[in-house]
């Protein structure tokens, strides 16, 4: 499958189930997948947030996708990408749903003082260059959230709980999939 907004269509793969969709990118990468692409998984087994955190994401109703693209800047200039990201999805989610999001820096979304989204950037950099980057986008849309593990009950929210209604994940893939799209010539070469 293909995303047409880009210059170039974006190659999108996707996976019932997977480890880490951040992983898989570096993966297809190395396997000389051509840039841009995305992974998009129903389930992680091993889902990544910052400083080496878990993020569960064995809940399938949520969405964890992640965008491997090659960005036109320095590894200096490029390190608050993550943090263009959240407040984009914070301020597009927030207008389109109607519901009071923030962002918790650098890379979280919280509604009601809970977390419903993280954002994890990872680079791969040869010298001074930055020859790969892949954000990834964990984003808790219509998830039973009583099914997370007892500690992230408390603190974890959805999109759908937020909106007291029933969101399916793909209007909000598309959502990120524009958000993306917007940022990328800002910050990536196509």
């Amino acid at each position: 499958m293909k995303w047409h907004g880009f210059c170039e269509p974006m190659e999108i793969f996707r996976y019932d189930t997977i480890d880490s969709s951040n992983d898989e990118c570096f993966r297809h990468f190395d396997r000389r997948q051509m840039l841009p692409f995305a992974i998009v998984a129903t389930t992680q087994t091993k889902g990544k947030g910052q400083f080496d955190r878990t993020w569960y994401s064995a809940d399938a109703g949520n969405l964890y996708v992640s965008f491997a693209f090659k960005p036109q800047q320095s590894p200096e200039k490029f390190q608050n990408f993550s943090i263009a990201v959240a407040e984009k999805i914070a301020e597009r989610l927030q207008r389109t749903f109607g519901v009071p999001l923030t962002v918790k820096y650098p890379n979280d979304i919280y509604c009601d003082g809970k977390k419903m989204c993280g954002i994890l950037t990872e680079t791969r950099v040869v010298g001074h260059e930055i020859i790969l980057a892949v954000t990834g986008i964990g984003l808790n849309v219509a998830g039973d959230i009583s099914r997370f593990p007892g500690e992230l009950q408390a603190t974890a929210t959805t999109l759908s709980a937020c909106c007291k209604r029933k969101i399916p994940p793909g209007e909000v893939e598309a959502i990120l999939f524009e958000i993306i799209e917007k940022l990328l010539p800002q910050h990536a070469s196509q």
